[in-house]
């Protein structure tokens, strides 16, 4: 009788165990379909919303001129330098070595004109410098899609060398210009005054022909 019942005792509990396994088994793979889910999610949050998720998307697709964009707009500027350095093919170091000098001035003079601590910059100039800083560094994404697509076709530097031209002479001018204004800001931040105020401006104002410059430019590579 005792055997019986230990017998059926032990059914009982393995029994009990099996349920327990096979419930178990059934919230795990309900767990794991849930943060599959979630994850999933995240991933396509990441990827299609977030800026930082677009801008890998735009690199692996080789839209260069996007992910420049939008790091440019998201204001991380060291990521902007870093993709530009890393991850956009040239062909030629030269031409990289002109473009990320130019859109180095061009970033370092944009900083200093946002700068909240410099009360010493009117008003009217500094949003004036935001501006034409914004519009020259929008202009040379384009060409930089543009000479990425160059560097994938692995073309003779011979054949190049007259489209280019110009255009390292356009990059090497955009950087003077950008350094040169900067130095008209440090002026006017050590006294400013209506003379360099002027000066500052019409510095300013050259910025705006640099950029009409790069459209040319950017329709030459184009024809």
């Amino acid at each position: 009788m005792l055997d019986d019942s230990s017998s059926f005792l032990g059914w009982l509990v393995g029994l009990a165990l099996l349920v327990a396994a096979v419930v178990f088994w059934q919230i795990s793979l309900a767990l794991l379909a849930v943060a599959a889910l979630f994850g999933g999610v995240v991933w396509v949050g990441y990827r299609w919303i977030s800026r930082s998720g677009k801008v890998e998307t735009a690199l692996e697709n080789r839209d260069y001129a996007t992910a420049l964009r939008l790091l440019q707009e998201s204001g991380n500027h060291d990521a902007l330098i870093s993709a530009l350095r890393f991850k956009i093919p040239f062909p030629g170091e030269e031409l990289k070595t002109r473009m990320f000098e130019a859109v180095r001035e061009l970033l370092i003079l944009q900083e200093a004109a946002t700068d909240p601590a410099n009360p010493h910059l009117p008003a009217e100039l500094r949003a004036e410098l935001v501006r034409r800083t914004r519009e020259s560094l929008s202009s040379l994404w384009p060409l930089c899609q543009k000479l990425a697509l160059l560097a994938r076709s692995k073309p003779q530097p011979e054949a190049l060398r007259d489209r280019v031209s110009g255009l390292l002479t356009q990059l090497d001018e955009l950087a003077k210009n950008a350094q040169a204004t900067r130095n008209q800001v440090a002026h006017l931040t050590l006294g400013e005054s209506d003379l360099q105020i002027h000066a500052a401006t019409e510095q300013v104002g050259a910025m705006k022909w640099q950029v009409t410059e790069m459209q040319k430019i950017n329709a030459i590579l184009e024809g």
